[in-house]
């Protein structure tokens, strides 16, 4: 099997070339690219059915699937950053949602922005917010969310109002990002949990727990002593917790942000009477179980807000002609591995995602794509894949390669993967492909390897056994992190208190 790896001066042996540059084609159709937030490819790719996605289904009926597609990240800016730019984290320096993108950084809107599509992008989560980057190339870019983040059907109905603006004469690049089902998970009516919400031993309001709420109030203070009390008969977060108004300092009494709790209360000292707005992030402690249960709910959530933006496509009379794009930036730990959520460990439940390609009706090179469809795909191909569908030159030092470029049944693919400090608590990089991953611990010098055909739930580390399954990985894995330490001593990995502060309330 050719080595597509090899660690060498200038890494230029671990990369491939970038594709034939190729001039715009008279082809030039409207592109949606949507990304579900933290969608294990399971919840799609489900021969049991166990999560209804009508929309998505349909989709595939009219595409192509690639059922062995994967992230580079599990964490949402440097997985975008990756998918956007057709580098790895290890080179573009996003490795961390708090970093920022280089401005000279070649990105795919961009380029379709600088042969005459319109580009507009709605995005449901701070980490993607406009002071990272990632919003360069775009004619606008939406924030559905407040601060933090929104759920599904504010994002449908940004995405809907871009649709009724977008001038008919010029291509489209609409980028449609859904945090849904990120956490926290809403219950989405399954049960009902609240919270009271009192000042000075008045109730203001009894908020919902069980799905999210983002609680915002002006409210008359008077001098001296405030005390704000929530209280509910279930356990709950205060996920994040702000004030604004002069002349007041702000202290916890019982409780604190991010700790779960039943009760909690916060004193609000002024030195005179008046106003002053409170704004609260609340939602409940779900078990493991339940979390199983309303991911589930959301990743159907998120299928009909997707569902109502084809069907608004297809009222348009856009669909048909239209490239679609559906994936995920990343997965999701459900307990898998004795972990949930995502960002802290390189498992496929969170690398391995959805991928559907849906081809403008004119489109013959369908059967192309369909002869891929079990190849291992990666997301640093996407961008490569969908600049030759439009006949557009390739992106300047792109790492990935068009589905169209390589005879169908080339299993020479290799994934590299990695999650950093400090939001994961290790700095792991991985390589997989479809026979073995093997899982380098940066810090501890020490790796871990996967039989894939023989353990697909990557439970048994067989590397002392067959280490010589893949030999050349050992030195490759540690030239990549050689790589990535020298581009951050460059580029420094301090956050700016705000940029902290807002991740540490999105979870991480």
């Amino acid at each position: 099997m050719m080595r597509e790896l090899s660690i060498g001066v200038g890494l230029a042996g671990l990369l491939l070339s970038a594709c034939t540059e190729r001039g715009p084609s008279p082809e030039r159709p409207n592109i949606v690219l949507f990304v579900v937030d933290t969608l294990r490819a399971d919840a799609i790719l489900d021969p049991a059915e166990l999560v209804d996605t009508p929309a998505v289904d349909a989709l595939i009926a009219d595409g192509v699937s690639f059922t062995r597609a994967f992230s580079h990240a599990p964490m949402t800016l440097p997985s975008h950053t990756a998918l956007f730019s057709s580098r790895h984290p290890f080179e573009t320096g996003i490795v961390n949602n708090g970093d920022r993108v280089d401005p000279e950084l070649p990105l795919l809107h961009e380029r379709l922005e600088e042969l005459g599509w319109a580009t507009r992008a709605v995005v449901s989560l701070g980490t993607l917010a406009p002071r990272q980057g990632l919003d360069r190339g775009f004619g606008r870019y939406e924030k559905a969310y407040d601060r933090w983040m929104v759920a599904a059907p504010a994002v449908t109905e940004a995405v809907e109002a871009e649709l009724d603006e977008l001038a008919a004469d010029q291509p489209f690049f609409l980028f449609a990002h859904y945090s849904d089902p990120h956490l926290p998970y809403n219950a989405h009516g399954t049960v009902e949990r609240t919270a009271e919400i009192e000042l000075n031993g008045e109730v203001l309001d009894v908020a919902s727990t069980s799905d999210m709420t983002m609680w915002k109030r002006t409210l008359d203070f008077r001098a001296g002593r405030n005390v704000l009390a929530l209280r509910s008969e279930d356990h709950f977060y205060v996920r994040t917790f702000e004030y604004k108004g002069e002349g007041t300092t702000v202290e916890w009494e019982v409780g604190e942000e991010l700790q779960s709790t039943k009760e909690a209360r916060i004193a609000l000292v002024r030195e005179e009477a008046g106003q002053g707005t409170v704004q609260l992030w609340l939602h409940d402690v779900p078990n493991r179980a339940a979390i199983r249960e309303r991911y589930v709910l959301e990743v159907e959530a998120a299928d009909r807000s997707v569902g109502r933006v084809l069907d608004g496509l297809r009222e348009r009379g856009l669909y048909d002609d239209a490239l679609i794009v559906f994936t995920s930036d990343h997965g999701e730990g459900l307990g898998d591995h004795s972990h949930t959520g995502h960002v802290q460990n390189l498992y496929d439940e969170q690398l391995h995602v959805p991928l559907v390609i849906k081809l403008p009706s004119r489109d013959r090179r369908i059967d192309a794509l369909r002869a891929r469809h079990e190849e291992l795909m990666l997301h640093v191909d996407l961008a490569p894949t969908l600049l030759d569908l439009v006949g557009a030159a390739a992106l300047p030092g792109q790492r990935g390669r068009s589905l169209l470029s390589s005879e169908p049944g080339s299993n020479d693919r290799v994934l590299i993967a990695e999650t950093h400090k400090p939001e994961a608590s290790r700095n792991l990089i991985c390589l997989r492909d479809l026979a073995f991953k093997m899982v380098y611990d940066v810090d501890s010098d020490s790796f871990e390897l996967y039989d894939l055909a023989k353990d697909r739930g990557e439970l048994r580390d067989v590397f002392e056994e067959q280490r010589d399954a893949r030999p050349e990985w050992i030195e490759d894995l540690r030239g990549i992190a050689a790589a990535w330490k020298a581009l951050a001593a460059r580029e420094g990995t301090k956050l700016d208190p705000d940029t902290e502060a807002r991740l540490e309330a999105l979870g991480y």
